[in-house]
Formats: C-alpha cells, sequence, structure tokens
C-alpha cells in the first residue's frame, strides 16, 4: 500500500485527540501524569494485541538499537508530560496550534542525522504547511507567550527529535512491535519516577471519561501504527513529518462539524488554502 495511503488514514485518526485530550485535562481532578499512564497504558495493550493478532508479537530488538531505545524513554517522557501539562493551562486550539512547530524539526533532524536532501521545495512546502496551520488557529491580532505555550513549545522539540529516533529505530525494527515499546516504556519510567501518580488514575473510572480515555487510545494506537508504516514505506521523513502537519485542517473541521466551532471561518479558510499549497509542494 503506497504510504500516502498510510499517512492520511494516521492524520484522520489522530486529528481526533487533541479534543478528546483537552476533555479529559480541563477538570481539576486531572493530572498531566496520570493521563500519561493511562493513556500510553491503555494504548500499549491494545498494540499487543494487534500485534498478537497479526501473529508477529516478537519484543526482542538487536543490542545496537538500545540507545535508541533509552533515547525513546529520554525524549517521549517529558514530551508527553508537558503537553498535556499545557492542556491544562490553555486551549487545545493553541496547543495544537504551537505543537506543529514540531514539524520544523523533523526537516532539522532529517537533515543533520539522517542526511536526508534538504532542498528549497522542502523547505518553502514546510513553511507553506507550518504558516497554514497556524493561521487557522489564530485567533487574535497578537500572542501572548505564557506558561502553557512554552510548556507545548518545550514538548514540540521532543516529539519533534522523537520522530528521527523513531525513523532509525523503524528501519531495522517492526512497526508494530516498536509500538508497545513506544507506549509502555514511558509509562514504566513514570511509575518508576513517579509511583505516587497511580493514586490519580481513578479520576478515569467514571464512565464517560472511561469511554473517552479508551477511544483515545484506541484511535492513537492505530494513527501511530498507520504513521510507522508510512516511515516503512515512503522512506522520506523530511516530507512525512510536514505533512503530518495537515492533521490540524481536520482538526478544525471535525471541531466546526461536531463542536459548532464555527468563530474564526476567514482565518480557518486562508490557513487550510496555504497549507495546501505547501502539501502539494511536498508530494
Amino acid at each position: 500500500m503506497p504510504w500516502q495511503i498510510y499517512l492520511g488514514v494516521s492524520i484522520l485518526l489522530i486529528s481526533c485527540n487533541s479534543l478528546l485530550h483537552r476533555s479529559l485535562l480541563k477538570d481539576e481532578g486531572s493530572s498531566p501524569q496520570a493521563q500519561t499512564i493511562v493513556f500510553l497504558g491503555l494504548g500499549g495493550i491494545i498494540a499487543i494485541v494487534i500485534a498478537l493478532f497479526q501473529h508477529k508479537l516478537n519484543l526482542f530488538f538487536s543490542p545496537i538499537l538500545m540507545w535508541n531505545f533509552l533515547l525513546l524513554v529520554v525524549l517521549l517522557t517529558p514530551a508527553y508530560l508537558l503537553k498535556y501539562r499545557a492542556f491544562q493551562l490553555i486551549g487545545a486550539s493553541e496547543v495544537v496550534m504551537f505543537a506543529v512547530t514540531g514539524r520544523l524539526w523533523n526537516v532539522v533532524g532529517a537533515y543533520l542525522f539522517l542526511h536526508e536532501a534538504l532542498t528549497l521545495k522542502i523547505v518553502l512546502g514546510a513553511i507553506l504547511i507550518l504558516v497554514g496551520v497556524m493561521l487557522t488557529r489564530f485567533e487574535k491580532k497578537t500572542f501572548t507567550i505564557n506558561k502553557g505555550i512554552l510548556f507545548v513549545l518545550a514538548s514540540a522539540v521532543f516529539f519533534g527529535f522523537s520522530d528521527i529516533n523513531d525513523y532509525f529505530i523503524l528501519q531495522k525494527f517492526d512497526s508494530t512491535n516498536y509500538l508497545i515499546y513506544s507506549y509502555l516504556l514511558p509509562v514504566f519510567t513514570l511509575l518508576l519516577l513517579q509511583p505516587r501518580s497511580l493514586k490519580k488514575i481513578r479520576y478515569y473510572f467514571r464512565k464517560d471519561r472511561a469511554s473517552k480515555i479508551i477511544l483515545l487510545s484506541l484511535f492513537d494506537t492505530l494513527g501511530m501504527l498507520f504513521l510507522y508504516l508510512a516511515y516503512q514505506t515512503g522512506k522520506n521523513i523530511a516530507v512525512i513529518g510536514p505533512l503530518r502537519s495537515t492533521s490540524i485542517i481536520v482538526t478544525v473541521a471535525l471541531a466546526i462539524l461536531f463542536l459548532k466551532e464555527s468563530n474564526n471561518m476567514t482565518n480557518k479558510l486562508i490557513g487550510s488554502l496555504v497549507a495546501a499549497a505547501g502539501v502539494i509542494l511536498l508530494l
């Protein structure tokens, strides 16, 4: 199957995540640590079920990749905590808007560490996508830098370079089995460093919250699996990384359709057109 189809399915599934994360984290009883443990823990279980269904569960990896798996823990654990903390402090639209800067780190990292060609066309495409998706979330004449924005910008750096590490591992390791590690290693790390976080997972025991976190984990697991398959098939993270940014356009459409967020339509329309132009340059 072409990598474009894998990526398209991934974008569609992951686009729902921000709305669900925000709805779970806006309450006072929520916790970034507990959300990370429950969300990633469920995702890891789902990934194991998928691997068993595919008859290819095999968690053994070459010792050569040991440092890459350690890097996974170092990058992803703070990335999730920072982003979920940002969801508590600022709106989902702002989180999504600033989180997309991680795609810039995809391009930079692909050039520095994977030695991928960085052409003017790729640079212009990436810039147009970033400008476009930011315009769709720009509702004020000025940006106010606050703690929440700083948290999400920091998480974008971690996630951006984590994508490079993912890409390297996926050249030598099965995508479904890697998905298990990418979910469960940060969970085990948090349980080791902050065991008291377990007390806060009862927040998700209520029926409505439980259904949201299960749906969220299912969407994210399948979305990330399709993304990894796109990496393995397409073999060009400098293109795939920025293209992932178009998920914000899908998120805007879903918010308008299901949450009736029809405000700021002009900027959203202009931003979508600018991002579409960037996509054309990258294809």
